[in-house]
């Protein structure tokens, strides 16, 4: 169901035996009655779903090092639309301004990905606003559980605290992270590639580099990678691949959760906060799974597995899945020609060195605020049809063979 967002929970069970069908040519149109696959979650739960996410997490993760022999890890937030229902708003609540209340309720989510494959390693989810509910906090329980060796985290500047430094320093952890301008660091020593060594809180010793875009302000990285053989000019550089963990929120939400015309438009499309979370985990199981197959391509084929499409792997893994579960025998050669299919699936538009202005296009609606007195209403369009009959004077107005002639019934 993660894997075909763009189809109801009937159409993808007739999607899975499809093949079946054709070559049985006696199964029934309604293999099951309303609401039975939406019954059978329920009594399924979510626990199952966790324990599938963690052990394929840590058994697809990558352990191979990509930067100085360490394995870079990307935290960053985002949010999950669902279905406006009161179960999900109950539990999970919708955002909102000054002004107004958003149309649909979410939730805020934190990842960790492994960047070497895009891989997400773990995860938390939360309502969208109260206590306990921000990024930090998010981000705290996903590192308390991270136990390996050799990882480097990438941090935006909305992370730092003091805290946070405590607690990477305590568990032996290397980091490299954006910090604001009011962060007093005190430097104490000056290296050759212009950065420089500074205290913060006059406890930790940290590496500070400052850096200035053309037509931006200059902002600052600090990182516990002291070893002056990894440049700053390096250092700037792998900071920037933080972003790839925005290119797998667009792939997750985008691509493999798409919303077609009549459809809502939500990220997710579970009607139960119980649902909801067994659907988080579901879908970010399917992902996973998608980019250990473009891996697993990529290996076998020798090619750089940032470089072959995601929209396209999804499109070869929909149409082998039902052909698939039906000639077993055959899956070993399938399998290889699936992997082959996704090596040569090649993304079109690499990245490019360019820029976008932050702006938007729309700044706010004409509409009024959804209450709950706006519900749908039922209506006799019979009895509200009124023909609208042309006043005496109008057709008095022309004249000559243009004028209309009244037209008598007998």
């Amino acid at each position: 169901m993660t894997l075909r967002r763009n189809l109801n929970y009937h159409q993808v069970l007739q999607w899975l035996l499809c093949e079946l069908r054709w070559k049985k040519l006696t199964l029934p149109a309604k293999l099951l009655t309303d609401g039975a696959i939406s019954h059978a979650r329920t009594r399924l739960g979510v626990k199952v779903f966790i324990s599938l996410f963690q052990k394929l997490a840590s058994f697809l993760a990558p352990t191979e090092p990509d930067f100085h022999g360490f394995m870079t890890l990307v935290f960053d937030g985002t949010t999950l639309t669902m279905p406006d229902t009161q179960s999900n708003t109950k539990h999970f609540g919708k955002p909102k301004n000054q002004q107004r209340q958003g149309a649909f309720p979410q939730t805020r989510l934190m990842a960790l990905m492994a960047l070497s494959g895009r891989m997400i390693i773990d995860l938390a989810f939360a309502p969208i606003a109260g206590k306990g509910t921000g990024e930090r906090t998010l981000m705290r329980q996903i590192l308390d559980r991270v136990s390996l060796n050799k990882a480097l985290f990438l941090f935006d500047a909305g992370f730092y605290s003091f805290s946070l430094l405590e607690a990477l320093y305590g568990a032996n952890h290397n980091f490299l992270m954006k910090v604001s301008s009011t962060v007093k660091l005190t430097p104490t020593t000056f290296l050759p590639d212009g950065s420089y060594l500074a205290l913060v809180g006059g406890v930790y010793t940290v590496r500070v580099i400052r850096i200035q875009f053309p037509g931006f302000r200059p902002f600052r990285l600090i990182t516990s990678l002291l070893d002056p053989s990894i440049s700053a000019r390096e250092l700037v550089r792998h900071y920037h691949a933080r972003w790839d963990i925005e290119i797998g929120y667009d792939e997750l939400k985008t691509h493999q959760s798409p919303t077609l015309r009549g459809q809502s438009p939500t990220i997710l499309r579970s009607k139960r906060e119980d649902l909801v979370k067994q659907e988080i985990y579901s879908l970010f199981i399917t992902y996973n799974l998608t980019r250990h197959l473009m891996k697993d391509a990529s290996n076998k084929h020798k090619i750089d597995p940032l470089q072959v499409s995601f929209s396209d792997t999804l499109y070869w893994i929909v149409e082998a899945v039902n052909h698939a579960n039906n000639q077993r025998c055959r899956w070993q050669k399938q399998y290889t020609y699936l992997l082959r299919m996704i090596s040569e699936s090649l993304i079109d538009r690499p990245r490019r060195p360019r820029v976008a202005p932050r702006v938007i296009k729309v700044k706010s609606s004409k509409f009024s605020v959804k209450r709950t007195k706006h519900t749908s209403q039922s209506i006799d369009y019979e009895k509200l049809i009124k023909i609208i009959k042309p006043e005496e004077n109008e057709l008095n107005s022309h004249s000559g063979s243009n004028k209309p002639k009244r037209l008598k019934i007998a």
